[in-house]
């Protein structure tokens, strides 16, 4: 079922209340334990949903403000992946880089660093040579660095006084906090609070369609592990894909720190056979959360 409609079937049952108001000012460095965990499912020929690869890693981040330039800085701590993909997930392996810094003022983001490091990463994990040589592919690097400002600009499309229940995309767009040039957002709703961590988080969630041209890694699980089928092997040109997305946040509106993220993401893959110009496509499922915790201690691994 869309989205869209999913959003205003939840709108008809919601009228905008109280307000709240939504900043990012931290008067001090503030240390925050990051835990993420990623399931990348595809459907086989008989429409069955497989899941392929999850991931688990725990990082250490340290939320600070140098003037009106926002600076997240982490550090990997410790991977407890599995699944097919567990050691070579392009999406996922930024997680295990030593330390990546991204800084933005406001919604956007003006300097990420720590990637250069992607490709020593690569010769330290263990995985099949094919796969390290397909990741070496310096478009990966440029995913990523997307990928990191996405996450910061979903954690940081609020600002100033919103609604605390209804849709708020209206809003958002008036303020021009809706403009993003590869992705379309259809609407973006708050639900109101939830206590996490001992705080008090807003919730809201973007609605968003995506488009991807290079969705090697989802690919990889589906046509060669135990999911797919080798049939399909000769189908490894023209790589597509179109995404609907629910992006949720619950964030702390006092410093603008996020308490929770969920994304799910359901994608429609095309693929053409190399050899004779056939397309055929397959249906993938992707479920993304990422909790965060003031000042925890990092659990040992098992």
């Amino acid at each position: 079922m869309k989205y869209s409609i999913l959003a205003l079937a939840a709108l008809s049952l919601m009228a905008c209340s109280s307000e709240v108001e939504v900043n990012y000012k931290l008067s001090e460095t503030v240390p925050v334990e990051l835990y993420v965990e990623s399931i990348y499912s595809t459907f086989d020929l008989t429409g069955v949903e497989r899941v392929g690869t999850i991931t688990a890693d725990y990082v250490h981040l340290d939320y600070s403000q140098n003037g009106d330039t926002t600076v997240i800085r982490r550090s990997f701590e410790i991977d407890n992946s599995r699944g097919y993909l567990k050691n070579s997930h392009p999406a996922e392996l930024q997680w295990r880089l030593p330390v990546v810094e991204t800084k933005g003022v406001d919604l956007r983001t003006v300097s990420i660093q720590g990637f250069d490091e992607f490709d020593s990463l690569l010769y330290r994990i263990p995985m099949p040579q094919r796969w390290r040589n397909q990741l070496l592919n310096p478009d990966y690097i440029k995913h990523l660095e997307r990928q990191e400002r996405h996450r910061y600009e979903m954690t940081h499309l609020l600002k100033g006084p919103v609604p605390t229940k209804g849709n708020i995309t209206k809003i958002l767009e008036e303020r021009g906090r809706l403009k993003f040039g590869l992705i379309q957002i259809d609407s973006v709703v708050t639900s109101g609070f939830q206590t996490l961590d001992k705080r008090e988080c807003l919730n809201y969630t973007v609605y968003i369609k995506e488009k991807e041209n290079f969705p090697y890694y989802i690919w990889e699980q589906h046509v060669n592990s135990k999911i797919g089928t080798e049939k399909f092997q000769a189908y490894n040109k023209g790589l597509s894909a179109e995404y609907e997305t629910a992006y949720r946040v619950a964030i702390d509106p006092t410093n603008g720190i996020p308490c929770q993220e969920q994304e799910i993401k359901h994608g429609v893959h095309t693929m053409v056979n190399a050899k004779t110009g056939d397309t055929a496509t397959f249906r993938s499922s992707t479920g993304l959360e990422r909790l965060y915790t003031y000042g925890a201690t990092t659990p040992v691994e098992k």
